[in-house]
């Protein structure tokens, strides 16, 4: 809760509470591309990866050996990064009708528009691929449906092409249906089933949909209550990095929901999501050397967190500082 409760007797217990509201990334076709990769399974594969051996079997007209090659000039593995001989492999494998390497090719031209003006040609790619079943295509003909300025935005189309994708087993898709449902996107709100959609995410390993079932075991959304299961889901979050599990699982690990209480597991996972610039851990944090809970009590300390928080706009953090100075505790 953010709501502080001005009250003389136990002052500032609540800063410790925290709000685990559900916080969703915008699933930018630019954060798909940098997180979830597609896996090539069903085309054979070269058996080395030795540049000399893949160069060798593209120039023979090897299709995926010219998308490998292409993905090495991309990467600059075993060879100098070029993204233009990257895209001329991909090209001649695109052009076999790969759907891997049109997919590749699509990405390079969409996120490099420096290397040609081909927005136009980038999603000519993207929509041969997705016709052809390649999921993370698929994800971005949705994606761009919805949220491109220069295509004609059309919701209906951008829900088929993400369900596509999602059955494909694409874990953006996935994740991206399961918000469409929580809110209720052009669709009936329903959190049954973005808990289902959120789980298959999850369950790739994909670090914000795990968040997500935490707060939705946390809060009883679609699912009973159980504190348990938050915490199990916050902490495969937290272990990968992500910041507001982090901030989540040490809340849990304050109060002792779910976890064996411990002020010790709380006041790292508090740290651990500060150093990442989580403005509610910094502010909880600050509470934890407030309380001297897991750490050697220290007022500064504690003014510190605040203060710094505050400044980059937490209205808790404010409020905090706000009721020490009324208090008396702390000067102007």
């Amino acid at each position: 809760m953010n709501i502080l409760k001005l009250k003389k007797p136990n002052l500032l217990l609540v800063i410790l509470s925290l709000s685990t509201g559900l916080a969703l990334s915008a699933c930018s076709a630019e954060s798909a591309n940098e997180a979830t990769q597609y896996s090539v399974q069903s085309i054979r594969k070269i058996d080395s990866r030795d540049f000399e051996s893949v160069y060798t079997e593209a120039n023979k007209g090897n299709a995926q050996a010219q998308f490998q090659l292409g993905s090495l000039y991309e990467n600059g593995e075993g060879v100098s990064q070029d993204k233009t001989k990257a895209a001329y492999w991909y090209r001649k494998a695109a052009e076999q009708g790969l759907a891997d390497a049109q997919n590749a090719l699509a990405k390079l031209y969409y996120f490099n528009m420096n290397l040609e003006p081909v927005f136009n040609e980038s999603i000519a790619w993207f929509e041969k691929a997705a016709a052809l079943g390649q999921p993370e295509s698929q994800y971005y003909i949705g994606f761009f449906h919805e949220e491109n300025a220069e295509i004609t935005k059309d919701y209906d189309q951008s829900l088929k092409w993400y369900l596509k994708s999602a059955e494909n087993g694409f874990a953006t898709a996935q994740f991206r249906l399961g918000t469409i449902y929580y809110y209720g996107e052009g669709v009936k709100h329903d959190y049954k089933q973005a808990k289902q959609w959120y789980q298959k995410a999850a369950d790739q390993g994909d670090m914000e949909a795990q968040y997500n079932i935490g707060v939705m075991y946390a809060n009883g959304l679609g699912v009973k209550q159980n504190y348990a299961l938050a915490a199990m889901w916050y902490d495969k979050s937290a272990e990968q990095g992500y910041a507001a599990a982090q901030n989540n699982l040490a809340a849990l690990y304050y109060t002792g929901d779910g976890v064996l209480q411990s002020y010790d597991d709380a006041f790292r996972w508090y740290s651990k999501s500060t150093a990442q610039g989580d403005l509610e851990a910094q502010t909880n944090l600050g509470g934890m050397y407030y309380f001297g809970h897991g750490v050697e009590k220290d007022l500064n300390k504690a003014l510190e967190l605040y203060r710094d928080a505050a400044a980059e706009g937490n209205q808790r953090a404010k409020d905090i500082i706000k009721v020490l100075i009324q208090e008396g505790i702390i000067s102007q």
